[in-house]
């Protein structure tokens, strides 16, 4: 029983790490397309979900692939994330085998682009720019129009505006000082729309000594911006907007869409 036993377990090692290296194989072949059709210089991290692999791979039917690719360059932003989770994939084995994954195709798709604070400094000119969730004392401060409430999980409501708080380091009197920005980021037309309304100094700066209005005017103007943060990959729409600590995320959905619509400009 005990010889029995052992070589159970033998078999099914080899088959889990054959199961794996299947896997691996075609995670491969997908990353390949996907580099030359989204113009990245180094593969794509994809992951084919769901077990045994093996037997998706034979139905030519997978329940989700995760994609993930860093360092994408769309205009004056050279540090964006791009995320993709295709969900139902149809790919028959015979074009997972040979390659030739332009037909293989998704019943729909949730597809979103990270901003990244520093890369979006950078093309403000702000080269400390960091990004945050405003408190909930600083969303009460927002204008009528701008207010938005935090969901039961604690986070901003989430569509096509959220608050957003922006830190930055100035030179005023002499000296590196903390400035806070409270606005609203908002998704219009394509482009990321940050309206900032408020611009005061952090409690760590300089107490209460209030910004000179030049400098309050020019801070608002600097930092209200409109981002172009490119198409979403596999032609999704964007429909949602939200900020996390350090970053901006753009999210949306497409629904029956192939691997040849994964381009994002």
């Amino acid at each position: 029983m005990r010889k029995f036993i052992i070589v159970v377990l033998v078999v099914v090692t080899l088959a889990v790490a054959a199961d794996f290296g299947a896997a691996a194989v075609a995670e491969h072949t997908v990353a390949e397309q996907l580099r030359q059709r989204l113009g990245l210089p180094s593969d794509p991290s994809v992951r084919i979900t769901g077990f045994p692999f093996l037997t998706q791979a034979l139905a030519g039917q997978y329940s989700a692939i995760d994609v993930r690719a860093s360092g994408v360059s769309v205009g004056s932003l050279h540090d964006l994330d791009v995320e993709a989770t295709l969900h139902d994939v149809e790919a028959p084995l015979p074009e997972v085998t040979s390659g030739q994954l332009s037909s293989v195709r998704a019943a729909w798709v949730e597809g979103r682009v990270r901003i990244k604070d520093r890369d979006l400094g950078r093309a403000i000119g702000i080269d400390d720019l960091r990004i945050q969730q405003p408190t909930d004392q600083e969303l009460t401060e927002l204008p009528p129009g701008a207010q938005l409430r935090r969901t039961s999980a604690g986070d901003a409501t989430m569509g096509t505006r959220a608050p957003v708080r922006m830190v930055a380091t100035i030179t005023l009197a002499g000296q590196r000082t903390e400035v806070i920005a409270i606005g609203v980021i908002e998704l219009t037309d394509g482009l990321v729309r940050i309206t900032t309304s408020d611009v005061r100094l952090s409690p760590q700066g300089l107490g209460a000594v209030n910004l000179p209005r030049g400098i309050r005017q020019s801070l608002l103007r600097e930092l209200s911006t409109d981002v172009k943060p490119g198409s979403l990959p596999f032609a999704a729409t964007p429909t949602r907007v939200w900020v996390q600590d350090g970053s901006v995320v753009v999210e949306g959905t497409a629904s029956n869409v192939t691997l040849g619509q994964a381009g994002s400009r």
